[in-house]
């Protein structure tokens, strides 16, 4: 009597109607994260993601009015020149974007099922996909909480999420079936997310103790090196080649990692905007019941791995690990004087894990009543907490709405001579992408700022803000620039004023 339940062997492994279930929901799980996270095309772009832009556009077409590439990750922008050489659109970085973002729930179930329960990292990967923060779905503006995109925007955060687990799938393959080449395969993925975000390097080094799981881990540890060389050495060469020294640019990212002190507990204040509600929940349960197994006797106690796959039962303590890489991230992210909420995003897969195997036990009931109220109350909930995730639907697919940033752009562009060289103390890589004029950026605030203003090299633009979020007021003030003779009004816009300056007073 034929098996309905598998199928014929391809290339020696027998697939079962289960495995293309989950390829079809895994399907879904991507198509849904996906389109959240596209939908809202713009032109609009912030800050750090105008800067990724620019400097694509310099390695692309040797655009050079202003780049950072001396100081920040190249991976991001060197994939933005390679999407730009076929499609030199806005929309191709955000379509790119939002395919790496959304690879990232896959490779969280896909790494979490051999840690935990298919059902835990399902619940995971939802959580990963779906929750408000991480499709750049914020509550009303609060004191302290800085709403800067995430999932849907052209930042390098999530993208280095991507690769992140990805690595830790290749690292869990690599520990199920140990090869050299699985291990140096591994290496170089983790050198991948360094290059696209340089903090990445702390969540290398706590997912380099999977290693010391392998049946020989000096060998694995030394492949996993060497994988992690390759992928990183021509980078530090050409620093090295370029600006001096193999670290030279992650020494100018850390010298310009700077902003106002937060509190340590900063994270943890804002610990239910950034994971959700509802991760915070599941967290609780897999405390909670963590604590009745442990309380009960040991002859009733029942075991923490059930499953038969020899990863598991040869990685003692799953959770634990779980437990340690999520304190490890937070501590060392919430030690750093200056908090962003999407710094802390590398915590979110070991949290989201421990998390599903709280909010699992929900599907766990002794009973088929218990378990089908258990589902329901999961369903709700999950529902209730990505309810905010319909904002990212109330406008059209395409946002054609502009900046006020544009908008100065364009007069910029309309009323001056291409040799116009523009000066600004914020928004500098905006103006620089927006324009082809050249752009030198002054410090932000203090007396380096007026003792730059003091001693331009030339004559040029000043754009000065009167608005800006996070600066209270922004300086230079307008007082100050109307009493200097060197400086005279341009225009005026409803957060900025344009500023002609000349090194010969004006009167």
């Amino acid at each position: 009597m034929r098996d309905e339940t598998t199928r014929p062997e391809i290339g020696g492994r027998r697939l079962s109607h289960r495995d293309d279930r989950e390829r079809a929901l895994l399907a879904l799980l991507f198509l849904g994260a996906f389109i959240v996270r596209l939908w809202g095309l713009s032109h609009r772009h912030g800050w750090d993601e105008n800067v990724y832009l620019q400097n694509a556009l310099l390695v692309c077409c040797g655009k050079n009015n202003y780049n950072e590439i001396d100081s920040r990750p190249p991976l991001l922008s060197l994939l933005f020149a390679g999407v730009f050489r076929l499609w030199r659109s806005d929309y191709a970085a955000w379509i790119l974007t939002a395919v790496l973002n959304a690879l990232g729930p896959i490779f969280l179930y896909l790494a979490g099922r051999k840690l935990v329960s298919r059902s835990a990292a399902a619940i995971a990967a939802l959580l990963l996909a779906f929750a408000p923060f991480f499709v750049s779905v914020f509550p009303p503006s609060s004191s302290g909480f800085i709403s800067d995109p995430t999932g849907h925007s052209l930042y390098s955060d999530c993208p280095a999420l991507t690769l992140i687990l990805i690595a830790v799938w290749l690292l869990l393959q690599a520990l199920e079936k140990e090869s050299a080449l699985r291990f140096v395969v591994a290496g170089f993925v983790l050198a991948l997310a360094v290059l696209m975000r340089f903090p990445s390097l702390a969540s290398v080094g706590v997912l380099s103790l999977l290693l010391l799981w392998a049946r020989r881990p000096l060998r694995s540890i030394l492949f996993c090196a060497a994988g992690f060389i390759v992928g990183i050495a021509p980078y530090l060469c050409w620093s090295r080649y370029r600006y001096g020294g193999f670290l030279a640019t992650f020494f100018s990212g850390w010298l310009n990692f700077d902003g106002e002190p937060e509190s340590f507990f900063y994270y943890l204040k804002w610990s239910g905007v950034i994971f959700s509600w509802v991760a915070l929940a599941g967290l609780l349960l897999w405390v909670i019941l963590r604590i009745w197994k442990a309380l009960k006797p040991a002859s009733q106690a029942v075991q923490p791995i059930t499953s038969a796959s020899s990863l598991r039962l040869r990685l003692l303590g799953n959770e634990g690990f779980l437990l340690l890489w999520a304190l490890t991230l937070m501590i060392v992210f919430s030690s750093l004087s200056h908090k962003e909420p999407r710094y802390v995003i590398p915590v979110a897969p070991p949290l989201f894990l421990l998390a599903g195997v709280g909010l699992s036990t929900l599907l766990m009931g002794r009973s088929k009543a218990m378990r089908i109220a258990g589902t329901v109350v999961l369903a709700a909930m999950l529902g209730c907490g990505f309810w905010p995730d319909h904002q990212r639907f109330s406008g059209g697919f395409i946002d054609h709405k502009v900046s006020e940033e544009m908008r100065v752009s364009e007069y910029l562009n309309q009323n001056f001579p291409p040799a116009t060289i523009l000066y600004s103390n914020l928004e500098y890589p905006t103006f620089a992408y927006y324009t082809n004029f050249r752009v030198q950026d002054l410090p932000e605030a203090g007396d380096d700022l007026y003792w730059s203003l003091n001693h331009l090299p030339a004559d040029g633009v000043l754009i000065a803000y009167t608005h800006y979020p996070g600066y209270y007021p922004p300086l230079p003030t307008p007082a100050w620039l109307d009493a200097n003779p060197h400086f005279r009004r341009l225009q005026e816009f409803p957060t900025m004023v344009l500023y002609q300056y000349r090194a010969q007073p004006w009167r």
